[in-house]
């Protein structure tokens, strides 16, 4: 004798399971895409370094190591600005997409107590 009430449950909890799983996939999929995004980061920043030191030590008179050290500041304020605003949409589109199988385990939730009502 089938139990339809108890089927509905089962299934239901089978679902949040999937989603569950489809969550931390995406987790995991997003972190790892932050991680790698961090590590060009530190290696172009490390790279940029490298050359900023050469060319401050390049420089011959105070006028043209006070004008390269101008331009260095504003390269570094426009790379964080830049690198600040990507990873916020790394990390927003992290969430979004870990948080999706939820929000409609959700709305499956209500429309199913909806019915039951």
């Amino acid at each position: 004798m089938k139990i339809d009430g108890i089927d509905k449950v089962v299934a239901f909890g089978q679902e949040n399971a999937d989603a569950l799983v489809k969550s931390g996939t995406a987790a995991l999929k997003g972190f790892e895409e932050i991680t790698r995004a961090g590590q060009a980061l530190a290696t172009r920043q490390a790279e940029k370094t490298d050359a900023a030191v050469k060319a401050l030590l390049s420089c011959k008179t105070p006028v043209e190591l006070a004008d390269l050290q101008g331009r260095l500041a504003r390269e570094s304020i426009e790379t964080v600005i830049a690198e600040g605003r990507r990873f916020a949409e790394l990390t927003t589109s992290l969430y979004t997409a870990a948080l999706e199988p939820w929000n409609a385990r959700i709305a499956a939730f209500q429309s199913l107590t909806r019915s039951a009502a």
